[in-house]
């Protein structure tokens, strides 16, 4: 930082006003964490822009200053993306909130990145619309952070990542400039379209301040399936078959036996086919736009359930009986934090035909290092999350294990055609793996694409092998 902190902040008060800035440690400390395990950073200021141009005017000033500056939406990442690990200034973009319109004949929503996606996901579907990518931290993350990051959700597999909704992005860049990326139609070919290069670049490139999202019409029926095996295998094979019979479910969460039994531990009353023969679940949704569709798709997969040794299965067509089969899927996160433990989340994703591998060899890895292993998730594509506990006061000896089985692990990932992360991003946690995925020249020119934007490396420095 080529500028004294003194004069920072007096600059930032006068761009957004003195409310806005802050350097108080109590102030400052929860934006030095995210969801990533315990790692916290310190940095200097706190600023809370409410417009593209203000926050032009700071990365101008933090250009010429070299100052750090860390974008930070709603601090749901669990792979650090949003950590200050290098100081500076943490830009957050709480008070871009507005959803500023919804389209509804042309099929696209304009928000600003501050807007908490569960908000906006409300929103469009009051018109009629739907946005199908919500991660399960749409509580409390906002659209440019999922943006930033390329987020997944439950429902990727039939919708895809972020990436597949993004029709244009307003950026700042780090020496100020604000431009639109794309355009706000169904098909552009006019020339090089730079929409995707700031997605999943997690704050190294630039600031989001506004995302425009390709919308679908909202589905008029959904129905849950919640269906128990008796082993992993079977459970697998059900993934398999669904996938040859192109039957399209927008989920299939896979729950391992270690996952139900924790998860059932911790909500105390009895589950749904939580007994005695069953140590796998699969909760299967289908959503379509008919019932004509609806009912062929629960006919196909009702014989497909008997053909690979489905020991029950319960359908949830009401909004009381979903949240009942799917309870204990969506509360393995706090059964996770509940016993003194926290987890680091191996968000690989493989070849579907190698899946059950994957598990397999997971398992291995983690019973030799002696790591507790949670493993459940989005299993028809091929992104498991593999949850390697560790106690809230590991030793020493404890930590260097769940390093070395993480290690393990990538290494075994990307060597069987798998990417070491599937929907929450690299960061701070898993940037040293990039290497065994990508060879020199495929990290040189990501370089190259920073130094040619971020000539100073002020955007969110230390991140991404950048």
């Amino acid at each position: 930082m080529n500028a004294p902190v003194s004069a920072l902040r007096s600059y930032l008060e006068d761009i957004c006003g003195s409310a806005y800035v802050s350097s108080d440690p109590e102030v400052l400390y929860p934006y030095g964490s995210d969801q990533t395990l315990h790692l916290h950073f310190p940095f200097d200021l706190l600023v809370k822009p409410g417009s593209p141009e203000e926050i032009s005017k700071i990365l101008q000033y933090c250009n010429r200053h070299d100052i750090a500056v860390v974008p930070r939406g709603g601090g749901s990442g669990v792979a650090g993306a949003a950590l200050p690990v290098q100081g500076g200034v943490v830009l957050s973009l709480e008070r871009l909130n507005r959803i500023l319109g919804i389209y509804n004949v042309d099929g696209y929503v304009i928000a600003e990145a501050g807007v908490v996606t569960a908000d906006l996901c409300k929103a469009v579907e009051q018109q009629g619309l739907y946005l199908p990518v919500a991660p399960s931290s749409m509580n409390f993350s906002f659209v440019g952070g999922n943006v930033a990051t390329n987020a997944g959700s439950i429902r990727s597999c039939r919708y895809g990542t972020t990436a597949q909704q993004v029709m244009n992005l307003e950026v700042v860049l780090p020496d100020g400039r604000i431009i639109w990326t794309g355009a706000n139609v169904r098909k552009n070919a006019t020339g090089v379209n730079p929409t995707q290069l700031f997605v999943g670049s997690e704050g190294t490139l630039g600031v989001i301040t506004k995302v425009v999202y390709r919308l679908i019409p909202r589905p008029r029926t959904e129905v849950m399936l919640l269906a128990g095996f008796c082993c992993l295998e079977d459970a697998l094979g059900m993934v398999m078959a669904l996938k040859v019979a192109e039957l399209s479910p927008t989920a299939t969460e896979l729950i391992c036996e270690n996952a139900l039994q924790l998860t059932a531990a911790y909500l105390k009353e009895r589950q749904p086919l939580v007994q005695d023969g069953i140590n796998t679940h699969l909760l299967i949704e289908f959503q379509e736009p008919d019932q004509v569709i609806m009912d062929h798709r629960l006919d196909t997969v009702s014989a497909i359930l008997q053909q690979h040794r489905c020991v029950d299965v319960l359908v949830a067509t009401t909004a009381a009986e979903k949240e009942r089969v799917s309870k204990l899927r969506y509360a393995i996160g706090e059964a996770m934090n509940s016993f003194g433990t926290t987890y680091r989340d191996v968000d690989a994703c493989v070849p579907l035909s190698g899946l059950q591998q994957y598990i397999e060899t997971v398992t291995a890895i983690c019973n030799r290092h002696q790591v507790p292993l949670i493993c459940f998730g989005h299993a028809l594509d091929g992104n498991p999350h593999a949850m390697l506990l560790v106690g809230n006061k590991a030793t020493q000896a404890e930590l260097a294990a769940l390093d070395a089985a993480a290690d393990e692990i990538y290494a075994y990932v990307t060597t069987h055609g798998g990417v070491v992360s599937g929907e929450h991003g690299i960061g701070w946690l898993q940037k040293q793996y990039l290497p065994l995925q990508f060879d020199e020249n495929r990290l040189s020119l990501t370089r190259q694409i920073k130094s040619m934007l971020d000539p100073g490396n002020i955007m969110n420095p230390g991140k991404a092998a950048l």
